[in-house]
């Protein structure tokens, strides 16, 4: 199975994002085997409330990703306080990640998933077993 995170899903929502088609192609070559970490959704909600990406009805918005991620069997993974205290342990350990890179990383190492993202922060910790999304077969 394979963690996909916020830029994956952004890459998802906007047919201008440089990524579009190949996560498109992405996920059809995954169907059924990815799942999506928690906290994008919590992220996606901040990036949007600071105005970096600007978005006319958040609800629909919202309604069509739910829509998306359950035709196109996208699980999202529960969320669980151990994922909070392995981010910080990695926020500790590697002082360049943010809040939310840990928390996905977090994700993917104590669920054992592989780390999709276009990211490369996370080639740098050990643990994690990520995986450029070009890379994928």
């Amino acid at each position: 199975m394979f963690l996909i995170e916020t830029d994956i899903l952004l890459a998802v929502i906007s047919a201008k994002d440089r990524h579009h088609s190949e996560v498109l192609e992405l996920v059809d070559r995954l169907d059924g085997k990815l799942l999506l970490s928690p906290y994008s959704l919590l992220e996606l909600d901040l990036i949007i409330k600071s105005g970096k990406i600007l978005v006319s009805d958040v609800y629909a918005l919202y309604q069509a990703i739910s829509a998306f991620l359950e035709y196109r069997r996208i699980g999202v993974v529960p969320p669980k306080p151990i994922h909070h205290a392995e981010a910080y342990r990695l926020r500790q350990r590697h002082r360049e990640l943010t809040y939310f890179d840990s928390l996905h990383a977090a994700v993917s190492i104590t669920e054992r998933l592989k780390h999709v993202s276009y990211d490369n922060i996370y080639e740098k910790i050990g643990e994690a077993d990520y995986v450029h999304p070009s890379k994928i077969p």
